[in-house]
């Protein structure tokens, strides 16, 4: 699939100083340049990179009730080995038991509790992202602790069972969640060759239930995945506190410098989720929940360059209108819709994009589908034939920039989180790190054209849910989940023009 414009990456060399820590004297490169901030910002910022390659933002906010750290690794649940499904999911799990310099089990959390604070984690599809928050005059101690599960963690033997009874319990938790169940029916129909079409959660049975058939250790195998992809190479941290940037400076360079570096470690994969054999398809299912949804998915290339033209806000913006000749506005007068929403699946997602249009129909609506599909895809001919409006984009480029400069500010633990997620992107260059996912750049008539090539009836397919269907059986059931689902091909007409 072409790619939507020709970048490269970033430029992480220009503007990084070498400097050394104050007490420790520990090296590292410094960004000097300056770091594009809302107006109203009165934090201080400083970018570094430590000698492992981990890239690390420490944020002083004099007004900080609590201070906050987050680490993201790239690496998620696409790197789930196709045995062992969840398995990225069970090493954020078994991962702070203890440490070698620290090896009490539950220590880091009690020591948490103890100074008003809390950690969690989560795994994604393209990274694990672990957090923390605690009082500001125990961060140090905080962070020496947090960064040694990253240097010489134990993954204590005795814990593996209770860490799958806690997996499995997440697992069952969302067994009657229509958000995750159709979540694994769009991930289980799509390209079986491509790890987006994995079991992101895990279970008692695509774990111990594996290694036992296998005549594996569960324990092994979840060290060798540890070893093979946790590199400071692909980490990215966030500190933030009421502590002065030097203070800052030198506690994450002195811990995390530790950590090992093994070489860019990101995992990549060929092909799209989305192929031709996925295309076309009309996937009917049954939901928990008294709802009608039509779901249009739409195959794009990888999204993660284009973080500056933004087209698809642009898109999105022009999509969930409301506005007089929107396509809501005529769902509406019909009694067909209560909302809709277009944006991408993720962003991030390496090597491929998604593009979902998604639409909270009535039962009428859902009767009407194919009339839907016709004012959706008559609205995208129509702006692919005038084109993209300049002025359009610089009133949501002025809109974006008052967000921006007067959105309300974030507690510590998410500003971290968000932070340390989104340094992922190795097309935003240093001085965008805190607004490349707001703010507009240049517009780029050629980009939002090209997107709105991918928005057509040959490259798509259409979920429809509902409790009941009136003329659909659904005898297919999703492995994990157990959703009921009908596959059939799109009829000719509603996939052309």
């Amino acid at each position: 699939m072409d790619s939507l414009k020709n970048c490269k990456p970033a430029d992480w060399e220009t503007g990084f100083e070498s400097k050394q820590s104050a007490e420790s004297l520990m090296p590292y490169k410094e960004y000097t340049g300056l770091i594009e901030k809302s107006d109203n910002d009165q934090r201080q910022y400083r970018l570094i990179r430590l000698p492992n390659n981990l890239v690390a933002l420490c944020v002083q906010d004099t007004e900080a009730k609590e201070a906050a750290a987050s680490l993201s690794v790239n690496v998620g649940s696409n790197a789930n080995p196709a045995e062992f499904q969840g398995l990225a999911h069970f090493l954020e799990h078994m991962l702070f038991l203890g440490t070698e310099k620290y090896p009490k089990e539950g220590e880091f959390d009690e020591y948490l509790a103890n100074n008003s604070g809390r950690s969690n984690a989560y795994t994604s599809f393209t990274e694990t992202n672990y957090y923390f928050s605690i009082f500001n005059g125990a961060l140090e101690n905080a962070l020496d602790r947090f960064a040694q599960f990253f240097i010489s963690p134990l993954f204590n033997a005795d814990c593996v069972d209770r860490e799958l009874k806690a997996v499995d319990s997440e697992y069952k938790g969302t067994l009657q969640a229509d958000n995750w169940r159709t979540f694994q029916l769009t991930a289980r129909t799509s390209d079986p060759a491509h790890p987006y079409s994995g079991f992101s959660v895990g279970n008692t049975e695509t774990l111990k239930g594996a290694a036992e058939k296998l005549g594996l250790d569960l324990r092994e195998e979840l060290i060798k995945f540890y070893q093979k992809y946790y590199s400071a190479d692909i980490m990215r941290l966030t500190v933030v506190g009421n502590h002065s940037l030097d203070v800052l400076t030198e506690w994450v360079a002195s811990k995390f410098s530790g950590i090992a570096s093994k070489g860019n470690t990101k995992p990549t994969f060929e092909g799209h989720p989305i192929g031709k054999a996925q295309l076309g398809k009309l996937i009917h299912y049954k939901t928990v929940c008294e709802k009608y949804t039509l779901g249009l998915q739409f195959s794009l290339p990888e999204l993660k360059s284009i973080y500056r033209e933004k087209p698809l806000t642009y898109l999105s913006t022009l999509l969930d209108s409301t506005e007089e000749g929107s396509i809501f506005s005529v769902l509406r007068k019909n009694g067909w819709a209560t909302a809709i929403n277009g944006s991408p699946s993720n962003m991030y997602n390496e090597g491929f994009g998604i593009y979902e249009i998604d639409i909270d129909a009535t039962p009428e609506g859902l009767d009407n589908y194919e009339a839907i599909l016709s004012i959706v895809f008559g609205y995208l001919k129509m702006l692919a034939e005038s084109g993209p409006q300049e002025w359009f984009y610089q009133e949501l480029s002025l809109i974006n920039k008052a967000k921006f400069d007067f959105k309300d500010k974030e507690n510590a633990e998410g500003y971290a989180t968000s932070l340390s997620k989104s340094g992922h992107n190795q097309y935003v260059a240093p001085q965008h790190i805190l607004s490349h996912s707001s703010l507009l750049g240049d517009y780029d008539a050629g980009v939002i054209s090209k997107c709105l090539q991918y928005l057509n009836p040959s490259n798509y397919r259409l979920f429809i849910g509902a409790k009941e269907h009136k003329s659909v059986e659904c005898k297919l059931e999703e492995k994990y989940y157990g959703v009921p689902h009908n596959i059939a091909e799109l009829p000719p007409h509603l996939t052309s023009n």
